[in-house]
């Protein structure tokens, strides 16, 4: 009976003896182990811009019809305009037209406001940007603006984005060799990546969110990315 309890003792006690040494090993691998961020940043330019404009026209109690037919003039102008400045007919899409009542002090209809939107995602992004900023050909006519903005993209995303991952995860390699350059050690193979949201903002930008950022508002933008890598150390 003592010879089985012993047994068993000595079994538990080498047992006890590998768990403790597969710990131990475990340990010095994951000590044998540098973390590091890298980190790649650009600058570009778009090449795809989108103009979305809102016309209207303020008409009289009795003359919402004549409204809707000046706001059809009015569209009529531009889309013409755009294709006559490069823009093509799948380039532009327009939207339905509304219209809202005025009212005067004394809480009366006094008009009615029609409005109808359209937008141009063109190449011809000079173009497009000058009749936004400097509409006088549009106002000249009479056309009145409710709303207008630009917003800016560009069709070699994919590609930039493909760049600065390679470039940040040399970056980390670069940053990991830097740190050991000092020591006795050097860097063996990479162990794990995982990259970071892309940050597009305009240049010289302080802004970051955790889910990434794309600013569609200026024309020129910067582009920045992290890549956090760890490496094995020999």
């Amino acid at each position: 009976m003592k010879t089985g309890h012993a047994a068993l003792l000595a079994l538990g006690i080498v047992l006890a003896a590998v768990i403790f040494g597969l710990f131990f090993y475990n340990a010095r691998i994951n000590d044998n182990t540098i973390s590091v961020v890298g980190y790649a940043s650009e600058e570009f330019t778009s090449d795809l811009v989108k103009w979305q404009l809102t016309l209207s026209r303020k008409v009289g109690v009795n003359e919402l019809g004549d409204g809707y037919s000046r706001i059809q003039e009015d569209v009529s102008f531009v889309r013409d305009l755009l294709l006559e400045r490069g823009a093509t007919e799948d380039d532009i899409s327009i939207q339905p037209v509304n219209s809202r009542q005025n009212w005067d002090r004394d809480g009366n209809v006094s008009g009615y406001t029609v409005e109808q939107g359209l937008f141009v995602i063109s190449s011809e992004v000079e173009t497009l940007e000058q009749l936004a900023i400097n509409p006088v050909s549009l106002i000249d006519e009479g056309i009145t603006f409710e709303r207008s903005s630009l917003q800016y993209f560009s069709t070699r995303l994919a590609d930039i984005k493909q760049d600065l991952l390679a470039k940040a995860t040399r970056d980390a390699r670069a940053r990991a060799e830097k740190i050991l350059s000092g020591t006795e050690r050097s860097l063996g193979k990479v162990t794990s990546l995982r990259a970071g949201v892309f940050q597009i903002t305009e240049p010289y930008s302080t802004e970051v969110s955790g889910y990434g950022m794309y600013s569609t508002q200026t024309r020129e933008k910067e582009i920045t990315v992290t890549v956090h890598a760890s490496f094995t150390i020999d």
